[in-house]
């Protein structure tokens, strides 16, 4: 049987015992039991797989094989008293961003993802232990901060989908971090008492409200679905996930930690093999992507990456409906329908706080150009990227350049208290 299904097996290692009973099934017309199953399915897992024993025993001899061969990289591994081995960690460059995902070695690996300029995903650095706890996050994190030497972690971001021990081992160890949670992990357990259609679409509109004034208006239309809807929504730290409290130094607005999916995704095949086997095959992607990414940087038309540019883009043609008026200096007002915003040229902000979120000029920002010379002037320059390390999704670090060169990330942190003017 496990000859027959050899490849079927390999190419999807995943596949649950019900599953290859149907395959059976449906292929050679014949039932077989569960044991019959499994015992097809780890033959194929130990002879075409890797050696699950005789893999975790080499883990030391792997990790000096990885520190001699790639230099630069970062491989430790920790024992138990009992001399098991229990933890690895890999690092490769820069940023924060937490998940973990169970495999087939009845452990956990834990993850840090980041975002470039161009709102793809950027692998930092993975982390195979026993369980997900505090002390095994701390111990991750630990590395992690002494590698990229992130300090306090003054100008990072963190989102993560409040896994058990993160919270807790980011706050005590990078405690000037600004920490966001995944909206979509909040609005999972909140919706379980709040259902519908209507809820769910007005629980995206308050997390998406990128300045006060409008997230006020949403958290008062979202009282009118509920009586007490919005205490139980601002159990959550309202800072961690209303985009409308984000901090600006990171330039990133997002409010989903969908990355670690999409990373998940990517490596799902090699969870399911044996430790080493695994690790090396997420090691041969993660520098396969490396290099189609510095190929695709240099298939660009400019300096700007091509997702800024289609959002840069989109904001041109949402700038059409804005009426402006000039200050004659650096400033514009710009009235979109009964709002009116504040558009400084020179510090480049607007009131809507999205120009600052994501480093790319909002709608409001583009709308002066063509007016006048001086508007046509600004119009030109606004285009033109900002330098910025985007975190999160992430979102966390930039992107090559065109012929591969990445530009340096300055972070300026932003001081002040919020406005409590939600409940």
């Amino acid at each position: 049987m496990a000859n027959k299904f050899k490849e079927e097996l390999t190419a999807a290692p995943y596949m649950r015992i019900w599953e290859i009973q149907e395959v059976v099934r449906e292929r050679l017309r014949l039932y077989i039991g569960r044991t019959i199953a499994y015992r097809a399915k780890q033959i194929v897992l130990r002879k075409f797989m890797g050696d699950w024993k005789m893999e975790f025993a080499r883990l030391c001899d792997y990790a000096d094989n990885i520190k001699e061969t790639n230099p630069g990289s970062s491989c430790f591994v920790k024992l138990t008293e009992n001399l098991s081995l229990a933890r690895t960690y890999f690092s490769t460059s820069m940023y924060v961003l937490m998940h973990s995902r169970k495999g087939s070695c009845k452990g956990e690996l834990l993850v840090a993802v980041g975002r470039n300029r161009n709102q793809q995903i950027f692998s930092i650095a993975w982390n195979v232990v026993h369980h997900k706890t505090k002390h095994s996050w701390s111990w991750f994190l630990s590395h992690l901060i002494e590698d990229l030497q992130l300090g306090e972690g003054h100008g990072l971001t963190v989102i993560s989908d409040m896994q058990k021990g993160l919270l807790v081992s980011v706050k005590e160890l990078l405690p000037m971090v600004e920490q966001r949670m995944c909206a979509r992990h909040i609005w999972s357990n909140w919706s379980k008492k709040w259902k519908g259609e209507e809820r769910r679409k007005q629980f995206w509109r308050v997390a998406k409200a990128c300045y006060l004034f409008k997230c006020n208006n949403e958290v008062a239309n979202m009282r009118k679905l509920g009586s007490t809807i919005c205490e139980d929504m601002m159990k959550y730290p309202r800072e961690s996930w209303c985009r409308s409290f984000f901090q600006e130094h990171s330039r990133c607005d997002i409010v989903e930690n969908n990355m670690c999916e999409t990373f998940n995704l990517w490596i799902l095949a090699a969870r399911h093999k044996s430790i080493v086997t695994m690790l090396e095959e997420i090691r041969h992607k993660i520098m396969s992507r490396q290099v189609d990414m510095i190929k695709f940087a240099e298939t660009w038309i400019s300096d700007i990456s091509p997702m800024a540019r289609l959002t840069l883009e989109e904001n041109k043609d949402l700038a059409r409906e804005c009426q402006v008026i000039w200050n004659v200096q650096d400033g514009f007002e710009v009235k979109k329908g009964d709002l009116r915003f504040i558009v400084d040229t020179r510090m480049k902000t607007c009131s809507c706080r999205l120009w600052r979120l994501r480093g790319i000029p909002c709608e409001h920002a583009n709308a002066p150009g063509g007016s006048s010379s001086r508007q046509e002037a600004y119009g030109s320059q606004s285009s033109q990227p900002t330098q910025r390390s985007s975190v999160c999704d992430e979102a966390t670090t930039t992107v090559p350049k065109r012929r591969g060169k990445a530009p340096s990330a300055t972070f300026r942190p932003t001081k002040g208290a919020f406005s409590d003017a939600l409940p």
